[in-house]
């Protein structure tokens, strides 16, 4: 019996990996481009699969090959890249999430947590969101995970699939090399804990709520051990630092640990676009807090940058940043 996590040594899912293993889980990396380095220290107590959301048989073999019992399905194609590619976006976002709830289904698997976003989140919305603001997604990213979130829904009423979701709005930390529209909060504090100037692509008003990464990977594991009966709302808006704090604010906290960083703004049109349709301000998780306990540990800038430095200097190689 193992846990399944797609984009398994990704972002997120290398961290949550980490954790299960200290919990003595059994688990199963799958990720169309493993990075072997991010796992290194756990490389002995998972079992990584090469493969790819999009190939059907691939999703169904590592579930029923490997007796999953449990899935984190967080692999997917992020905002950017999907705006250029939305014809891949559909096949990996949206039939990909078919074939892992199909996989979920045939083989008996107990609880399934998706990722999702606030980015399902669009027209209409104010700079307050709550888990009950209507979702009309305005990009590919956000229509495709809105539609995960559905066929999530349906799974559980059809077939009584325990399905749970998180949406996540920017979530930061080292690492990152997959282009986001939220991805300067996290640039701008790696390149300075490294020493290097960061050109900010958006402008020193935009602001977002983040999540820290260890806090995104705390609550993904809190919904997912959370007992049944405490999971009313099935798909949660989650957060961290908010109401959202601005660009020029982060810069501040940063100067405050690295007083020389070098960041300067040169706004780039796609991001500023794609930023001012998303004018969440606040990203309400009360649904989460009351229903099982959610509490982010890094609920300020200050805190966030603090960790994150100190991840950088002391843990460079775990993050590929050696």
């Amino acid at each position: 019996m193992s846990i399944l996590i797609t984009g398994g040594t990704g972002f997120i899912g290398v961290g949550l990996a980490h954790r299960l293993v200290e919990k003595g889980e059994d688990v199963v990396l799958f990720d169309i481009a493993p990075n072997s380095q991010r796992a290194a220290g756990i490389k002995g107590n998972v079992k990584i699969v090469p493969g790819d959301l999009k190939v059907w048989p691939e999703v169904m073999n590592v579930v029923k090959d490997n007796h999953v019992t449990g899935i984190f399905h967080l692999g997917s194609m992020l905002s950017l890249p999907s705006e250029e590619n939305p014809w891949a976006s559909f096949q990996t976002n949206v039939a990909g999430t078919m074939y892992v709830l199909e996989a979920a289904r045939l083989f008996n698997v107990k609880r399934l947590v998706f990722s999702s976003t606030a980015a399902t989140y669009g027209l209409g919305i104010g700079e307050v969101v709550t888990d009950e603001t209507l979702q009309r997604p305005i990009n590919m990213y956000g229509a495709g995970k809105l539609y995960g979130e559905l066929l999530g829904r349906f799974y559980h009423r059809k077939f009584g699939l325990d399905f749970r979701a998180l949406r996540y709005l920017a979530v930061m930390g080292p690492g990152v090399k997959t282009m986001a529209i939220t991805q300067y909060n996290a640039w701008m504090v790696e390149n300075a804990a490294l020493g290097k100037p960061f050109e900010c692509f958006v402008t020193r008003e935009t602001a977002i709520p983040v999540i820290y990464i260890k806090d995104a990977i705390r609550a993904a594991e809190m919904l997912y051990d959370a007992p049944l009966e405490q999971v009313g709302t099935m798909c949660y808006n989650i957060s961290g630092v908010s109401p959202a704090q601005s660009a020029g604010e982060l810069e501040k906290a940063v100067k405050k640990f690295i007083p020389d960083a070098r960041i300067t703004y040169k706004p780039d049109r796609v991001a500023m676009e794609l930023m001012q349709s998303l004018p969440i301000k606040v990203l309400d998780d009360s649904r989460a807090r009351q229903e099982w306990g959610w509490q982010p540990l890094y609920d300020s800038y200050d805190k966030v940058v603090k960790d994150f430095i100190q991840e950088v200097k002391t843990r460079p190689e775990f993050y590929g940043l050696t």
